[in-house]
């Protein structure tokens, strides 16, 4: 590491864009969260204040995606934090996007004993990307693309 540069990881997504166009490729977190403890991870670099986001396909060409063009982010699941060890109870709900797309997934907010409800959720939350955890995945989606939200039986 040199005086301008800070060292990244390279962490594999798969983009759906707002147009349901997707792209696969790496983008780079740093090995250091700046406002909690750990490395950076996806849901971080989505929700920061940086308009566009570094995305190397696997042909090596860099693209500066739009955040705001961005619908979906699928990635592996997390390692470790897994929110039903940590006594959050989540909710299992099925995301319809404004592409016609639709995903199923558990959330797991961090509610209020008063507003227990999805909409309570969705309406208060300061995040523009949601993790929506699937069986095999981790979606992070748009809160600015859904159509609608519903809970999944």
């Amino acid at each position: 590491m040199d005086d301008y540069r800070i060292e990244k990881v390279r962490h594999h997504v798969e983009l759906t864009l707002a147009s349901g166009r997707r792209l696969e490729g790496d983008i780079f977190l740093q090995a250091f969260a700046r406002f909690k403890a750990g490395p950076e991870e996806p849901l971080d670099v989505l929700n920061d204040s940086a308009p566009f986001l570094p995305l190397v396909l696997a042909s090596d060409q860099l693209l500066l995606v739009q955040k705001a063009q961005i619908a979906i982010v699928a990635t592996a699941l997390p390692q470790s934090d897994d929110p039903a060890e940590a006594g959050v109870v989540g909710m299992h709900v099925e995301i319809v996007f404004v592409n016609g797309e639709s995903r199923t997934g558990s959330v797991f907010p961090e509610l209020r004993a008063d507003r227990p409800r999805l909409v309570d959720f969705l309406n208060n939350t300061p995040l523009r990307f949601l993790p929506l955890f699937a069986a095999d995945q981790m979606l992070l989606v748009s809160t600015a693309h859904i159509a609608y939200a519903r809970p999944a039986s």
